[in-house]
C-alpha cells in the first residue's frame, strides 16, 4: 500500500484510488515555493499558481531538482473541493463542477531529472464554444515515482518464511491550481470576528482568528497582515503575516488563522489591532481589498 502524503497557495493521487487519501498543499496558502523531497530528489515548483484570463492561451511551469539524487515525477490533473476550515477534499470521479482540466493540455506527463536539472512544462487552454461565465479551476499534481525495489519475495521466502516484513515506500506529491477565468466575473470579501486563539501545547505561539466572507463568482487571492497599535502612543507594529492566501470561487465562507509573531519587548494588550487583507504582492495603498478591527 502506497501512502501519499503531501507537504500547504496554501492559494497538495493521479490514480482513483489514491484520491481519497491525498492531502492538499497548505503551504502554498503563505506563499512558499512548494517542493518535494523523496529520498535524495527534491522537486521544487514554480509559480505556484497558473491563472488563464482575458486572451491568454498559454502558460509554462518550471521544474528543478535541486537534490542529490536522480528524481522521476508524474503530472497528472486532479479536482478537488475546499472546505470552510481551507482544506482540500477530493471529488468523486463524476462529480460535476466548473472544473478546468477538460481545458487544459499539458506536457510531458512525466519526468526525469537528474539533480540541477530543471524541465519546463508546457500549459495551453483550449476553450469550448459557448462556455458559460465563470471561473474553472482544477490542481495539476505533481507526484514522486518511488524506484522499484530489487527484492524477491519467493527468495526471502526461501532464506526465512517467518521473517518476511513489508516495506511501505510514501509517494510524495504537491499540487498548484490551475484556473481559467471567462467572461464577466467578479467578487467581493467581507472579514469579521477576529479573535486572539491563545497558545496550546499543540500549538505553541498564539494567533489570530477571522472569518471570510466571499461573494460573487471570481476567487479572491492575497495577502494578510496583522498590526497592532499600543493605546499608549508606541509606535505600531506587524504582528502577524500570511501570503498567498486563497479563498475560491466555490467558497463563501472560510475561516483563516494566522500565527503572532510579537517583536521582541512587545506585549499584546491595551490596544487595536487592525487586519488588513490585501491584493497579493501589494500594500495598503495600492492593494486593500478588506480589513476588520480588534480590540484589546
Amino acid at each position: 500500500m502506497n501512502k501519499i502524503t503531501n507537504k500547504s497557495f496554501n492559494d497538495i493521487s493521479t490514480a482513483k484510488r489514491y484520491l481519497n487519501q491525498f492531502i492538499a498543499l497548505s503551504l502554498l496558502c503563505f506563499g512558499f515555493v512548494p517542493s518535494i523531497a523523496n529520498a535524495g530528489a527534491n522537486l521544487m515548483v514554480t509559480p505556484t499558481r497558473i491563472v488563464f484570463e482575458e486572451r491568454m492561451r498559454t502558460a509554462q511551469i518550471t521544474l528543478m531538482n535541486n537534490g542529490t539524487e536522480q528524481g522521476d515525477f508524474r503530472i497528472s490533473f486532479i479536482n478537488q473541493v475546499m472546505t470552510d476550515d481551507g482544506e482540500f477534499e477530493a471529488v468523486k470521479a463524476d462529480e460535476k463542477g466548473l472544473f478546468a482540466n477538460s481545458m487544459v493540455r499539458y506536457s510531458p506527463r512525466q519526468i526525469s531529472l537528474a539533480p540541477g536539472q530543471s524541465q519546463v512544462v508546457r500549459l495551453m487552454l483550449r476553450k469550448p464554444r459557448e462556455l458559460a461565465n465563470g471561473e474553472y479551476r482544477s490542481h495539476l499534481l505533481f507526484q514522486s515515482i518511488p524506484k522499484a525495489s530489487r527484492s524477491s519475495i519467493a527468495s526471502a521466502m526461501d532464506t526465512n518464511p517467518e521473517g518476511i516484513t513489508v516495506e511501505i515506500i510514501p509517494v510524495v506529491g504537491i499540487s498548484i491550481p490551475v484556473i481559467v477565468r471567462h467572461g464577466k466575473l467578479h467578487s467581493e470579501l467581507k472579514l469579521d470576528n477576529a479573535a486572539i486563539v491563545p497558545a496550546t501545547e499543540a500549538n505553541p505561539k498564539s494567533s489570530i482568528s477571522v472569518d471570510m466572507h466571499r461573494s460573487g463568482n471570481q476567487s479572491v487571492y492575497g495577502d494578510f497582515r496583522a498590526i497592532f497599535t499600543p493605546n499608549d502612543g508606541s509606535e505600531s507594529v506587524i504582528i502577524a503575516l500570511a501570503n498567498g492566501v486563497a479563498i475560491y470561487a466555490t467558497n463563501a465562507f472560510r475561516q483563516f488563522t494566522i500565527p503572532i509573531n510579537m517583536p521582541s519587548g512587545t506585549s499584546l494588550k491595551d490596544g487595536k489591532v487592525r487586519i488588513l487583507f490585501l491584493e497579493f504582492g501589494k500594500d495598503e495603498e495600492t492593494g486593500l481589498i478588506a480589513e476588520t478591527h480588534l480590540t484589546l
